[in-house]
Formats: structure tokens, C-alpha cells, sequence
């Protein structure tokens, strides 16, 4: 099944000198948090910026890791995630998130439903093995350019299929506000709907590796530090 045997069934490796556990169990979360800044993006500005929309999407193909390293390659894009998560745990800066912090509950509730319907799982999983990676997408016109547009606009609209055939039959549904006119459109509404899956696929690895909600609360500021030398981390290797 999609969650249980590929993301939930058996530990992952997680022997990276780079990173701890409890590291990846944050960074797992900044994808959460990445996923649902870049959907308050798109419902408000229309926009969001590709690497970042990329990193949050990608790990979702990646249905058999044999390492938490294989499904986030590139830590560094998560770096919006890192700093959200920096953020919605300052007392602070609660307020101004207030969206964000929604839809990162959001995610974390809809993982919870996922998981108690193993059927919706199978089916999920199934389907995303006919879904390929989203290419990198660069400035330069050129034929190739516009074959990657083409091909990440045909997974937009695969994955977000997915979405509504499956998460928007649940009981439990984010409701996502913003820019009217954005939430019309259907490109931006893909791109909503996949991040929400790409969200839950994160939420489902940070469970794995030893999130819980209540931990939320009571190691607020251990996340928020955690999440900071993290980005210290990445800086330096560069």
C-alpha cells in the first residue's frame, strides 16, 4: 500500500553523517510547512517559485527509499520550509502565519485520515508509479524548455487528478483562501491540489521518523532551534 508498505512499513536508513534523526524529522516537517506556504502563494499572488515548488514535489514519487536522503536530495530548497518553521514557532510571528499554521494542521490532520483507509492508499501508490518526476524548468527559451513545460503540466494535472479522485473524498477537507481569481484559475488550482498531496506525503515521513502533534507543543522551541542550525549546516557545506 502506498503508505504502509512503501513510506510506513520499514524504517528507513538513516546513517547520514549529516544529519541526525531528529534533523530529519525536522526537515520532513519544513517540507510540510514549505508545502503549505507555497499554496497560500499561489491562492494569494498567483505564484511560486520553481526549485522550491520542485523540492516540495518530487519526494512524493519516490515510492521505495531505501534512505530519508533519497527522498529530499536537495536540503537546500527546503530552506523556505526551514525558515517557516523558524517563524510559526516564535510566539512572536504566530498572527502573520496564521494561514500557513492552518494549512500545515491541515496536512498533518489529513495524513491521520489517510492512514486509517489502507484502500485509498493502494490506490494513491498506484497511481503515482505512471507519474514522473517534475523537470527542471530554466530561463533560456529554447524547443527543450518548452517540452519541460508541457511535461510538468501534464503532471500537474496527474497528480492533482489524484488528489480529487481520492484526499477531497475524505471528510476532512482544508479549505484553501485567497485571491478569487487565482483560486479560478486551473492551473494554479493543480498546483494547490498537488502540493496538499505533496504536503501529506512529508507529514507521512515526519510520523515515520517520530512526529506527533503534541510535540508541536511542547518542543516548540526545540523545533525552531533545530530548524535554524539546520540552515547553519547548509550554509557551511557550501
Amino acid at each position: 500500500m502506498w503508505m504502509i508498505v512503501a513510506w510506513e512499513g520499514r524504517l528507513l536508513n538513516n546513517s547520514s553523517t549529516r544529519f541526525s534523526r531528529w534533523e530529519y524529522q525536522n526537515i520532513a516537517l519544513a517540507a510540510v510547512a514549505q508545502s503549505a506556504v507555497l499554496v497560500h502563494s499561489l491562492a494569494t499572488i498567483g505564484c511560486a517559485p520553481e526549485p522550491e515548488l520542485r523540492a516540495c514535489i518530487n519526494p512524493l514519487l519516490v515510492l521505495n527509499p531505501g534512505s530519508t536522503a533519497e527522498i529530499y536530495p536537495r536540503i537546500s530548497e527546503l530552506g523556505l520550509g526551514l525558515r517557516t518553521l523558524q517563524a510559526i514557532f516564535s510566539s512572536d510571528k504566530v498572527r502573520e502565519n496564521g494561514e500557513v499554521i492552518r494549512y500545515t494542521l491541515g496536512i498533518l490532520m489529513l495524513r491521520n485520515r489517510l492512514h486509517a483507509n489502507p484502500a485509498m492508499q493502494n490506490t494513491i501508490r498506484q497511481r503515482l508509479q505512471a507519474v514522473s518526476p517534475l523537470p527542471e524548468i530554466h530561463s533560456v527559451e529554447s524547443a527543450e524548455n518548452e517540452a519541460a513545460h508541457s511535461r510538468q503540466e501534464q503532471i500537474f494535472q496527474q497528480l492533482a487528478a489524484i488528489y480529487q479522485d481520492t484526499i477531497s473524498t475524505l471528510s476532512y477537507r482544508i479549505q484553501v483562501q485567497g485571491n478569487v481569481e487565482h483560486l479560478k484559475d486551473d492551473n494554479i488550482a493543480k498546483r494547490i491540489r498537488t502540493l496538499l498531496l505533496a504536503g501529506i506525503r512529508s507529514s507521512v515521513l515526519w510520523y515515520q521518523l517520530g512526529g506527533r502533534r503534541w510535540r508541536l507543543v511542547f518542543y516548540r522551541k526545540r523545533i525552531q532551534t533545530t530548524a535554524g542550525n539546520i540552515r547553519r549546516k547548509l550554509i557551511a557545506s557550501v
